[in-house]
C-alpha cells in the first residue's frame, strides 16, 4: 500500500516509494539505499573525489604571480666599456668622426643602457662586426640629423640655393658617409679599420680583426674597388639613382624584392636601372 505525506500548503500530497524517498528529494540530490546499491561502491567513490576536488579548489587560493628577475646593466654596461672603448672611437672615427668620437661612444651606450632596460634578455655585441653595425647605425642617424639642422638653418637665414658648389670638406665627408652605409658589412669595416688605423700596419689590423694578412688585404683591395664604383655612382647619378644602383650592386636583394620594397613594377625598376648604367657609359666615355 502506497504512503502519502501531507504538505504543510493545502491537500496536495506526494507519493512515497517503498524506499522512503519521495520524487522531489531525488530531483534535490538525495540517493537512496537502493540507488547505491545499483550504482556499486566505484560509482559512489568517484562522485566522492568530484566532491572532494570541488571543495579543495574553492578552498585553497591560487598563488601570487612570481616577479620576473631584473638585472642591473650598469655593471655589465661598465665592463663592456673597459673591453670596447678603444675599439668602437676607433670605428666612429674610420667614419669620419673625430671631432666628436667620444660623444658617438656615449650616446651609444646610453642606448644599450635602454635597451637593456626595456629587453631584459637582450645581450650586448662582442665581435668587431657586431661593434661595427651599432656604431654604422649611430652615425647615421647623427649625419642625418645634422643635415636636417641645417636645412632648417638655411631656411631659416634665406642663404644660396642648394644648387651652389657646397664645400669640398663637407662634399667628401658626405659622399663617405654615404658609401659606408652601402657597402657590404665585412667590406665597410675592412676599408673603415684600414682609415682608421693610421700608420700601423696591415698585420696589426688584420690581428685585430681576427684574420690574416693575405685576407685582410684581399678584402680590403675588393673593399676599395667597391668604394670607387660607389663614388661613381654619386658623382655621377641624382640621389635616388645612386641608391638604387648602390642596392642592386651590394644589397644583396633581388630585383623583385627590390621592386617591392620601392613600390614599383619590375619592368619600372628595370627601366630606371638601364637609364642609370647609360648615363653611367657616357659620363666613362667622356671622361676617357
Amino acid at each position: 500500500m502506497e504512503s502519502t505525506i501531507t504538505t504543510g500548503r493545502g491537500s496536495g500530497a506526494w507519493p512515497r516509494g517503498t524506499s522512503g524517498f519521495t520524487a522531489g528529494d531525488r530531483l534535490l540530490g538525495l540517493r537512496t539505499a537502493p540507488d547505491r546499491a545499483r550504482n556499486g561502491p566505484a560509482t559512489e567513490k568517484r562522485r566522492a573525489g568530484l566532491r572532494f576536488l570541488g571543495e579543495s579548489a574553492i578552498a585553497k587560493p591560487r598563488p601570487p604571480p612570481k616577479l620576473a628577475m631584473t638585472i642591473d646593466p650598469q655593471p655589465l654596461l661598465a665592463a663592456h666599456l673597459q673591453r670596447h672603448a678603444r675599439t668602437l672611437f676607433r670605428i666612429a672615427c674610420g667614419f669620419g668622426r673625430q671631432r666628436d668620437g667620444e660623444d658617438i661612444v656615449q650616446t651609444l651606450y646610453a642606448r644599450w643602457w635602454r635597451r637593456m632596460k626595456d629587453e631584459p634578455g637582450w645581450v650586448l655585441p662582442e665581435t668587431y662586426a657586431e661593434l661595427f653595425v651599432c656604431v654604422r647605425r649611430l652615425v647615421i642617424d647623427v649625419v642625418t640629423k645634422e643635415k636636417r639642422d641645417r636645412l632648417r638653418v638655411e631656411r631659416a637665414d634665406r642663404l644660396a640655393p642648394e644648387t651652389d658648389a657646397p664645400d669640398e670638406s663637407l662634399h667628401a665627408f658626405a659622399r663617405l658617409q654615404w658609401i659606408l652605409a652601402r657597402l657590404p658589412v665585412p667590406f665597410a669595416v675592412a676599408l673603415t679599420a684600414s682609415l682608421s688605423a693610421g700608420r700601423r700596419d696591415d698585420a696589426a689590423v688584420a690581428e685585430e680583426l681576427g684574420l690574416t694578412v693575405s685576407a685582410f688585404t684581399g678584402r680590403l683591395f675588393k673593399a676599395r674597388r667597391a668604394a670607387e664604383e660607389l663614388a661613381s655612382y654619386y658623382e655621377v647619378l641624382s640621389l635616388d639613382e645612386a641608391t638604387l644602383m648602390a642596392e642592386l650592386r651590394y644589397g644583396g636583394k633581388s630585383r623583385t624584392q627590390l621592386a617591392h620594397e620601392l613600390g614599383i613594377r619590375p619592368d619600372e625598376l628595370a627601366a630606371r636601372s638601364q637609364r642609370a648604367i647609360d648615363l653611367l657609359e657616357k659620363n666613362r666615355r667622356a671622361a676617357s
